[in-house]
């Protein structure tokens, strides 16, 4: 007889992975729990992205969008959790606040905490100030966005409805941002939700200005006032909106809020002028002087250098567009806003970029601070708004589906406009950085990577690329390239590896380039960009405030920020440099030499820092009457190879090492250790000193090459014209002593080509370009400015006889 088995009970197997399965569903179900693990992973994956892994301006940014979604979230959480209880509390905000507070604390410790622990491998240089930026960036944004969060949930019932509500503010408010990047002369930005955007990443001094303190009280105030409203408006029972049972007293009680709202409603209104942004209003009350050509609107400030040369400023904008034109055989539709600032405080100050000068190819604007004429960069601003013609038709430039190819929009620009350095042309520059090392594949700069490279390197290997290409294949195919966003194959029938091979060849094949050229260039290339340089932005800031410090007369103050300059950038010797000339400044002159001479002994030093160096302990040898000692370091430095400016100034201190009487006007025309004069009283003692070494017997020529360049300097080239031929008439002569060396007449020579330009002395400037162009031992680079200066001479003649 068969039995028939019972039927064994069901058993479930636990095994150890489903537990932690079980665990996970369960904490990501909670919406608290995935808010803190969204921010223990976003936060802990940062830390190790370099310069945006520690607390930091960069950390700041990036994780201040992200703070103020969680506390949406925790805002909608809040007035869902009060509505769910059984007796609604009598004091709904104080409660909802109460709950948020403990909630966002946690958030934050926990962002907080991973970026003080990544300190362990990022090096922070400024751990105080990166506190700062995160209290004002994700500390504050969080606190925005619980407010929003609160009004979408007393908006909706359904949660994905109140986050949806809820988030609708911090949208329209980024929209208003990007709107504001967009279509404003505005690199900058400040947001609620966003925090700070300091704008061009090439501008290191990032700090907390007065001006983000006084954005974030504004933001503030509307947020009190938004509690304020939505505690009269919200009613407790079930934290919904309600009418008030009588709107007198719902007035009456309410105004605290109500002029609360007033105010930050006006205040933002008025974002320009609270220097929250900008717009051609607020930039054109202080550029308020305006000269229109055939292309250009240009703006610019009264009484100020450029109005001193305006006539020769708007002629060179014209040659730009002349020369781009004729190259690219096209030309954008109207007329082209150009703004020239005072300097790139102002600059930085009116639209945020100040070391460096902007275009925005989509409003056909270009952003330039003053230089001296001819304007070295207008070519190249301007190549970025005639990229508007063959790029994307957004924003004007090339965009590889939605990432801008950094490398061709700015290899595009340095093609057009190109610019020497020195004795070396563009593809020489390019050469150099091949023979250091330090050229970067072309594969690992398109596209943003472009960045993680020294602009310098970044710039020039593009640019010279870019010059082989449209030399070698005619704009055509660039203009394709460009337009594809950098499909080369497409372009060119070739891939980039191919072609960055042939370049490479054609640069191999190029002669010109010493191993002098190489040693005397080496400085140009060895700063690091922003992201491989930790201490960048603090080490900005500290040149800033010895800056402010020098010019206020606080000269402990200014020994103190080289020194912890010196301190955060040992790698940086230049800052030695800065210590030396502080310390001088401070009539600690054994100090300076010791400084000095702990830096000579390191062996890897550039020959530019190296001369640099010997020429600064030339200058306190100088100052103690020890002329002897100063002529030792000064010809020790001589014998290095350097840069013709540097070449210059060694051999005007060197001849003053040799005459007494020279020595004590040289001294005091370079004002070496002054600490008490201001850029008007400095430049009129210069003028003073070079007249007075004009009388000196012997160095009249030298005098008077010096009183011509100080007019040269306060924009009277008609005054500095005669001077500049005088002297170059006695340096040619066999009278005197002439000027110091063959650098000093090809330097006069080229000043008095410009001054002849400017006063409409062409055939002059004709013939100077022709005694330039025959002198022996000239470089690609020479060459390259003759060329272009020829160019202008032409185009000058023909706009000036219109």
């Amino acid at each position: 007889m068969l039995h028939a088995r019972p039927p064994r009970p069901y058993t479930r197997r636990v095994t150890s992975g489903s537990v932690v399965r079980h665990h996970l569903r369960s904490w990501l179900g909670q919406p608290r729990l995935r808010r803190r693990w969204l921010t223990g992973l976003v936060v802990g994956g940062l830390s190790f992205v370099p310069l945006a892994g520690t607390l930091g301006y960069e950390s700041s940014f990036l994780l201040s969008p992200l703070a103020a979604l969680l506390g949406l979230a925790v805002g909608v959480d809040g007035v869902r959790a009060l509505r769910s209880t059984d007796a609604a509390p009598k004091a709904p905000l104080r409660e909802v606040a109460r709950r948020g507070a403990i909630e966002l604390a946690i958030l934050a410790a926990i962002a907080l905490g991973l970026l003080v622990v990544s300190q362990l491998w990022q090096r922070n240089c400024d751990p105080w100030g990166g506190l700062g930026f995160f209290v004002m960036g994700p500390g504050l944004s969080v606190v925005m966005g619980w407010v929003a969060g609160l009004w979408g949930g007393a908006l909706r019932e359904r949660r994905w409805a109140q986050l949806l509500v809820a988030s609708a503010i911090p949208a329209t408010s980024t929209a208003i941002g990007l709107w504001r990047l967009w279509g404003d002369p505005v690199v900058f930005a400040y947001d609620p939700f966003w925090g700070y955007f300091s704008g061009a990443i090439y501008d290191e001094a990032v700090s907390i200005g007065s001006t983000y303190l006084s954005f974030r009280a504004y933001n503030l105030l509307a947020a009190a006032a938004g509690l304020g409203l939505w505690r009269l408006l919200v009613s407790p029972p079930g934290l919904r909106l309600r009418r008030p049972p009588s709107w007198g007293r719902a007035l009456l009680a309410g105004t605290p809020s109500l002029i609360a709202a007033s105010l930050a409603a006006w205040i933002g209104l008025r974002g320009a002028a609270m220097g929250f942004t900008a717009d051609i209003e607020s930039i054109t009350e202080v550029l308020s002087a305006t000269r229109e050509t055939e292309h250009f609107i240009i703006h610019y400030e009264p009484r100020s250098a450029t109005a001193r040369e305006i006539d020769a400023v708007a002629t060179e904008h014209e040659l730009a567009w002349h020369l781009l034109r004729e190259e690219m055989g096209r030309a954008p539709e109207g007329r082209v806003r150009s703004f020239v600032f005072g300097n790139p405080g102002q600059k930085r100050a009116l639209m945020g970029a100040g070391t460096v000068q902007v275009a925005a190819p989509w409003r056909q604007q270009i952003y330039l601070d003053y230089r001296p004429f001819p304007h070295p960069v207008i070519t190249h601003e301007l190549a970025h708004v005639f990229g508007k013609t063959v790029g994307d038709g957004l924003f004007g430039v090339s965009v590889d589906g939605i990432i801008p190819n950094i490398a061709l929009i700015e290899g595009f620009a340095t093609a057009l406009g190109p610019r020497p350095a020195d004795r070396l042309d563009l593809h020489d520059q390019a050469t150099v950085l091949e023979r250091l090392g330090k050229r970067p594949p072309l594969s690992a700069i398109m596209g943003p990577a472009f960045f993680t490279r020294s602009s310098r390197v970044a710039y020039t290997t593009a640019g010279s690329f870019c010059r082989w290409l449209i030399d070698t294949r005619g704009f055509e195919g660039m203009a394709r390239l460009y337009h594809s966003g950098g499909d080369f194959a497409e372009s060119y029938g070739e891939p980039l590896d191919e072609l960055e091979r042939q370049w490479l060849a054609f640069l191999e094949s190029r002669s010109g380039v010493t191993d002098d050229d190489v040693q005397a260039m080496a400085q140009r290339y060895e700063r690091g960009s922003v992201f491989q340089r930790p201490c960048a932005h603090r080490a900005a800031d500290l040149m800033q405030e010895a800056a402010r410090a020098r010019a206020q007369g606080r000269v402990d103050e200014v020994v103190d920020r080289y020194r912890t300059l010196c301190t955060i950038e040992p790698e940086q010797p230049e800052h030695v440099l800065g210590l030396a000339q502080a310390l001088a400044e401070a009539e600690r002159f054994e100090d300076a030499l010791a400084a000095i001479d702990d830096v000579l002994q390191v062996e890897d030093l550039t020959m530019t820092i190296r001369a640099a160096m010997l020429e600064k302990r030339a200058d306190v040898a100088l100052a103690a009457g020890e002329l002897p000692v100063a002529a030792e370091a000064l010809d020790e430095a001589l014998a290095l190879p350097v840069t013709e400016t540097q070449h210059r100034g060694l051999l005007l201190k060197r001849e003053a090492a040799r005459d007494a009487d020279l020595a004590a006007l040289v001294g005091a025309y370079y004002l070496l250790f002054e600490v008490d004069e201001d850029p008007i009283s400095g430049a009129v003692a210069r003028l003073w000193y070079a007249q007075r070494i004009r009388e000196l017997p012997g160095y009249h020529a030298l005098g008077t090459y010096l009183v011509a360049r100080q007019l040269i300097n306060v924009q009277r080239p008609a005054a500095a014209r005669s001077l500049l031929e005088d002297a170059l008439a006695e340096a040619e002569s066999e009278e005197g002593r002439g000027l110091p060396g063959p650098e000093f007449v090809r330097e006069a020579r080229q000043q008095l080509v410009a001054a002849c330009v400017q006063t409409g002395r062409f055939d002059e400037a004709d013939a100077l370009l022709d005694q330039l162009e025959a002198e022996p031992g000239i470089g690609n680079g020479h060459r390259m400015e003759y060329a272009q200066w020829r160019r202008r001479v032409a185009y000058f003649r023909e706009y000036q006889a219109r």
